[in-house]
């Protein structure tokens, strides 16, 4: 690993306890758990995307990063994270949120850009929806979510120019979501 690599690691795994500490962070956290990853400029491969070596789950209730932040675990959000670099190579971090309309309209109130993709009828499911959408849209919002399919849990998905805008943005989204404790 070079210097940037170690610095992308720090600067992702600073974020991830952060993030994973904020309040009501556990709001977010998608049943199949989460990943937060961040790329350099340039990044074409997974071997160039940092990410957790398990992922963000609740744990009582609380959210819980599991494994470690290195280069290359993290597929889903990895592919997800290239391609969005591939179109707009300022955005270097992301990370997955569990779909609500509570979450998404949260979101709208942050005043965040919020886009969302849902398939057409009689459409082959693809294997990544949020591939599919950004394929489809051709650029990059500062949120994406999609509806799911049946099998794929429905996701919200933040991007970001660094990991800290990414936290900044979901910090956002919680400040606007009505929390009912």
């Amino acid at each position: 690993m070079d210097d940037n690599s170690d610095k992308l690691i720090h600067q992702l795994f600073t974020n991830i306890s952060a993030l994973t500490r904020t309040r009501n962070f556990g709001r977010l956290v998608p049943e199949v758990g989460g990943n937060f990853v961040a790329c350099e400029t340039g990044a074409t491969k997974l071997s160039q995307v940092a990410g957790l070596t398990g992922r963000i789950i609740l744990v009582r209730g609380e959210p819980e990063p599991i494994g470690e932040v290195e280069l290359g675990w993290a597929p889903f959000m990895g592919r997800v994270l290239l391609k969005a670099h591939s179109l707009n190579n300022t955005i270097h971090s992301a990370v997955s949120l569990k779909y609500s309309t509570i979450i998404v309209d949260a979101a709208r109130q942050a005043e965040l850009q919020v886009v969302g993709f849902r398939l057409g009828e009689n459409k082959p499911i693809p294997n990544c929806m949020t591939l599919e959408a950004l394929n489809k849209l051709g650029f990059v919002p500062e949120v994406l979510f999609d509806w799911g399919a049946h099998g794929i849990e429905p996701l919200v998905v933040v991007f970001g120019e660094t990991p800290a805008v990414v936290t900044k943005r979901v910090r956002a989204i919680l400040s606007k979501l009505a929390i009912d404790e």
